[in-house]
């Protein structure tokens, strides 16, 4: 998927190192924790959550709970001062104990967002992949990646929010055609390539933009595609600020659209197109392809040449 982690964290470290047990004398300290029945409990009803949470069990055994507080305790600790948690959608329950964990040990709730991740559908040939833990029946991702690569993959899954149940139909993403999202993307900035190399086979060398007249682009298709690409400032903006991704992956698509669509319908160079045309459909042309490249380079999606 050409994801990189800075850092990969073993909960052995955290035991080795006494991470947990220094965690465990903060919140002592702060006098946010009781024992109860041979355990250990979190005051966590008094920072929101519905109920107070086992830290230790009679046992002596630690509940999850506490070494992900001790994990991000850590975090906090190197310095960071927004954390944000990447779960499933079986862990929603998890995210009020957690913000009440850290609200404990001093932070402010905001401080920690969560995201939930909800399931992704697999169809193959139409019909939904069954899973099974149990059985041992499922697909890995690395499986996916190996079928269909990792610009697919990642276009594909960025294309639909996270707080959605996604799909992911693999006849339609291992296929070369339209319907194809990633293919359907990635030919739209190929066929921008297309149209310069035969701008240089052409010997038609393109201006300087004070040199050309843009009050020319006047077809809908041609509109389109300004149109388009003016929202990109806002879309990353937003994509930002809300950590939505797909809102991106929806814009490259979109602009994607517009640019088949004057593709089909717009010459750039040729027969009936003057040469003062030629120059402003070049420099739209272009803007296009440089729109693209930023929305695939963002999303970590690569931006053929040729297809």
């Amino acid at each position: 998927m050409n994801v990189e982690f800075d850092n990969w964290f073993s909960e052995k470290s955290m035991v080795a190192s006494g991470a947990i047990d220094v965690t465990l004398a903060d919140l002592r300290e702060r006098g946010v924790v009781y024992e109860e029945g041979g355990a250990v409990w979190l005051r966590s009803t008094d920072y929101g959550d519905d109920k107070d949470r086992v830290l230790i069990k009679s046992d002596g055994e630690f509940t999850y709970l506490l070494p992900d507080i001790a994990y991000h305790r850590d975090k906090f600790a190197r310095g960071y001062d927004l954390l944000i948690d990447v779960w499933g959608a079986d862990h929603h329950g998890y995210v009020p104990r957690m913000k009440a964990a850290m609200q404990s040990l001093g932070h402010d709730p905001a401080e920690l967002e969560c995201a939930i991740i909800q399931l992704v559908n697999l169809l193959k040939g139409g019909e939904p992949v069954r899973f099974s833990k149990r059985a041992g029946d499922i697909v890995e991702l690395s499986e996916v990646l190996d079928e269909v690569g990792a610009d697919a993959a990642r276009l594909t899954y960025l294309l639909q929010s996270i707080d959605s149940t996604q799909t992911f139909d693999y006849d339609v993403v291992k296929s070369r055609a339209m319907d194809n999202p990633v293919y359907y993307v990635q030919m739209a900035y190929a066929r921008i390539q297309s149209i310069f190399r035969v701008a240089v086979e052409r010997s038609v060398a393109t201006l300087p933009s004070a040199q050309v007249d843009f009050s020319l682009l006047v077809h809908e298709r041609e509109l389109e595609v300004l149109r388009v690409l003016s929202e990109l400032p806002d879309t990353v903006s937003t994509a930002a600020v809300d950590r939505a991704p797909h809102r991106i992956a929806t814009w490259v698509r979109e602009l994607a659209g517009a640019v088949h669509g004057f593709y089909h319908d717009c010459y750039v160079m040729g027969d009936g197109v003057s040469g003062e045309l030629t120059q402003a459909r070049l420099h739209l042309v272009e803007a296009a392809a440089v729109g693209l490249a930023i929305g695939l380079d963002l999303l970590g999606v690569s931006a053929p040449d040729q297809m």
